[in-house]
């Protein structure tokens, strides 16, 4: 049966051309648009969280839902062995984020301070790979790092003096002058707006938080369970301190995140209704083609049963093929622009900086997406197929063959 059904597919070559086309383009559209999508989402959460704020966070109990700097944990009562000791933590680093003024001259802005300790950092806030001007920051060196914006908008260069005032540890004034030894670009827009990186130790004398941070990230392998770590951990977790998954942390992000996979899926559902109706126009099409063909076959003898098993193999095969190429063709697409991602500017980009993403497309090159997209195909192909199916059991020899 299934050398008949190859052979029939080559005896109208017209028609099968147009099935596969028609699958194979559909392959492609749906991939290459569920690519992008997932891509760009793929990109943005490990950079803004994977290289930047961590997968897990560890803070005083209550401090997410009142950030200031009086619910600061000790670090002297981290148990720090406690998170070390599990197979998939590489390291805890602590930080002191707060927020304070900076001026220059008569230019004044409100920043978000970060000191961090650039030996154990997270790999987006080393920033060695986002320097502009200047060095990184380093061990126990003095200065900051300030973002591109900011930098801009403060029109300050390498060398420059920063002045900052905020309100440190237990409503203490906090105050305090350093010199500019780097400009960075962050690779988020609200970031690259208002951060300034400076060291551990600078920002907790400056806010009078000695040996205290306002959170504590585990560093976890690329693409690790990070939920099932958060649920190993929790158990042994001492009453006053939280930890938190990225989840937890950035709700409207994981929102935003559902309702952009959601209008991509309706987008994607609307294109295969389509390439749905041009199957089943060709499926309709041969079957009217062969009917006087179908009739005389019964007619000597064989056996309807599997006329219509051949038939829906010949359109299995079309369809198989054509997603398989479809498939082959997106492949190489995907991993282009995975590491040449598409620059957006004009409106687009400052429509998408407003949301405060990284105005680039990136593609994922997860085959998952191939793979489910070539059986969705293939699933449509049988169910355009049980059309065939049924004017074939009920095809009546006589008044075929006079057709």
């Amino acid at each position: 049966m299934f050398k008949l059904a190859w052979r029939n597919i080559w005896r109208n070559k017209g028609r099968s051309a147009i099935s596969l086309a028609a699958v194979m383009f559909c392959v492609i559209f749906a991939v290459v648009l569920r690519s992008f999508q997932v891509g760009v989402w793929e990109h943005m959460t490990q950079e803004l969280v994977g290289n930047n704020f961590g997968y897990l966070q560890i803070h005083q109990n209550g401090f997410w839902a009142d950030q200031n700097l009086d619910n600061t944990l000790d670090l002297s009562e981290l148990p720090t062995d406690l998170f070390l000791q599990h197979t998939e933590v590489n390291q805890v680093i602590p930080r002191l984020e707060t927020f304070a003024l900076a001026s220059v001259g008569d230019i004044t802005k409100g920043t978000l301070m970060m000191g961090i300790d650039p030996a154990v950092e997270l790999s987006g806030l080393r920033l060695e790979n986002n320097m502009l001007e200047g060095t990184t920051l380093e061990a126990q060196s003095p200065g900051i790092v300030l973002s591109e914006g900011l930098a801009d908008y403060l029109g300050a260069h390498i060398g420059d003096t920063i002045l900052f005032l905020g309100q440190g540890y237990h409503s203490a004034s906090a105050y305090g002058s350093f010199p500019v030894r780097g400009i960075a670009r962050m690779t988020n827009p609200e970031l690259n707006k208002q951060l300034v990186v400076m060291n551990l130790a600078d920002a907790q004398w400056m806010f009078n938080c000695e040996n205290r941070a306002t959170s504590v990230v585990l560093a976890l392998p690329e693409y690790a369970d990070f939920q099932s770590i958060a649920g190993d951990l929790r158990p042994d977790l001492p009453e006053h301190l939280e930890l938190m998954d990225w989840k937890e942390l950035f709700p409207e992000l994981v929102q935003t995140v559902e309702a952009d996979m959601t209008g991509g899926l309706i987008f994607v559902t609307i294109l295969y209704v389509i390439i749905s109706f041009v199957l089943l126009g060709s499926v309709i099409m041969m079957v009217a083609e062969r009917e006087r063909e179908f009739g005389i076959l019964v007619g000597i003898g064989m056996r309807k049963s599997k006329l219509a098993v051949v038939t829906v193999l010949e359109n299995l095969l079309l369809t198989v093929g054509g997603a398989i190429v479809g498939m082959a063709i997106v492949k190489p697409v995907q991993f282009y622009f995975k590491y040449h991602p598409i620059d957006l500017s004009g409106q687009m980009k400052e429509a998408i900086e407003q949301f405060n993403f990284e105005p680039k497309l990136y593609t994922t090159t997860s085959f998952i997406i191939n793979l489910n997209h070539g059986l969705i195909v293939l699933l449509i192909g049988v169910l355009v197929s049980a059309y065939a199916v049924w004017k074939i059991m009920t095809l009546n020899p006589i008044k075929s063959m006079r057709s």
